[in-house]
């Protein structure tokens, strides 16, 4: 079976969708004047390291969606008398990225929210049963889940009847980094900040990339000198940084991506310990420089890295981004960014030369047509965008 037909973007999906098991709800595209209702839903609390954390999409979640999609597919579960009413969400969209090489759709399952007066399986059925009867059946969902998240792993990565059966892909962490080492070749590189110049540079290192790392977007820098591309929202070319060797060539790449203004972490609240804690740990986060503890209802202040891109076995580029990305974001006025690695990715192993926190994670594959395993090639790295899971 070949890959084009496993990621065929040609759904043939229906504006209403009703199925038998559930008659007093039905499935519809989101529109714009739902977008209020989504804002509101998708800033569900769940727990994460002692903190209840609402990960929001505030002013718009229909605008941050092409941040994490090259082309959103939502769909929302609208009761039968009312289906202005959004009662449950899902974000079916597509990725276009490298796989075992080669440009490729991937269709991406996030956002799977209901609202708290109709969680059950009743809507979450129909749900399954549109993704079963609209969508063809030898179609690969790929979707990451926090451990932490133990609502969504429940009915993510459990089989049920109906659903897509999940298959465990590999594990991936997020550091939170507010410190980094500086490594002893650091002043071998020199980073050039990005303009128009270099996008076709840039490409064509992303290409290189693709050797190495399964699920790498397959990004297009020329958006970056659109001031208002959807795909790189809240960010410009100048954001990004390219590095060289003594030899004058390309061996990395990085962009630091603040995205506050259209997504945020907010703390909804603090574990008992943690409250006990906070008054002394932020003292001492003052002295050593790394992550505050927000008030109750704030949000955490930091950034994203994108692109954080070099041959997984050089250690040294690495490790010299990893301390150049640490003195932009400082430059910044931001005490953390943010980078996601797989646990197959040889760099990960750099990550105890940081201060960081860590968020565990789990990749799955979801497919009705059994194991898809042998569509990938397993000797490639998992690469992940922390910005856009």
């Amino acid at each position: 079976m070949s890959l084009n037909v496993l990621y065929a973007e040609n759904d043939n999906d229906n504006q209403i969708y009703r199925s038998k098991n559930e008659p007093n709800f039905l499935v519809r595209d989101a529109t714009q004047a739902d977008d209020e209702q989504l804002v509101q839903l998708i800033a569900e609390t769940m727990p994460s390291n002692g903190m209840t954390l609402a990960f929001e999409r505030y002013p718009s979640y229909l605008s941050a969606s092409h941040a994490q999609y090259n082309r959103p597919d939502i769909k929302l579960v609208v009761p039968e008398e009312n289906p202005a009413q959004v009662v449950g969400m899902m974000n079916l969209g597509w990725r276009y990225c490298f796989i075992n090489g080669q440009a490729e759709l991937l269709r991406y399952v996030a956002d799977l929210r209901m609202h708290p007066a109709h969680r059950g399986n009743k809507v979450l059925r129909l749900l399954m049963d549109y993704v079963y009867d609209e969508i063809p059946l030898d179609t690969i969902f790929e979707s990451v889940v926090l451990e932490d998240n133990t609502v969504a792993c429940n009915i993510l990565h459990n089989e049920r009847k109906g659903f897509p059966k999940p298959f465990h892909y590999d594990d991936i962490r997020t550091f939170t980094v507010s410190q980094a080492q500086k490594p002893a070749q650091f002043g071998q590189y020199h980073f050039e900040q990005m303009n128009t110049n270099h996008v076709s540079e840039a490409n064509a290192f992303i290409s290189t990339m693709k050797q190495h790392y399964n699920f790498l977007p397959n990004y297009d820098f020329s958006g970056l000198a659109e001031s208002n591309h959807p795909f790189w929202l809240g960010m410009n070319i100048h954001d990004f940084y390219l590095m060289y060797d003594q030899n004058h060539q390309i061996v990395g790449l990085y962009g630091l991506w603040n995205q506050k203004a259209f997504k945020q972490t907010r703390v909804v609240d603090y574990s008992l310990p943690l409250k006990v804690m906070k008054p002394f740990y932020n003292l001492y986060a003052g002295v050593r420089g790394v992550v505050s503890l927000p008030k109750k209802n704030d949000a955490f202040e930091y950034l994203m890295i994108h692109s954080a891109l070099c041959h997984p076995e050089q250690q040294d580029v690495f490790a010299s981004l990893i301390f150049h990305a640490k003195q932009q974001t400082k430059l910044r006025r931001k005490q953390a960014f943010c980078i996601t690695l797989a646990n197959n990715d040889p760099r990960i192993h750099w990550m105890s030369n940081t201060t960081s926190h860590i968020i565990q994670a789990k990749h799955y594959f979801h497919s009705f047509k059994g194991n898809p395993y042998s569509t990938f090639d397993r000797n490639k790295i998992s690469y992940f965008e922390v910005g856009r899971i």
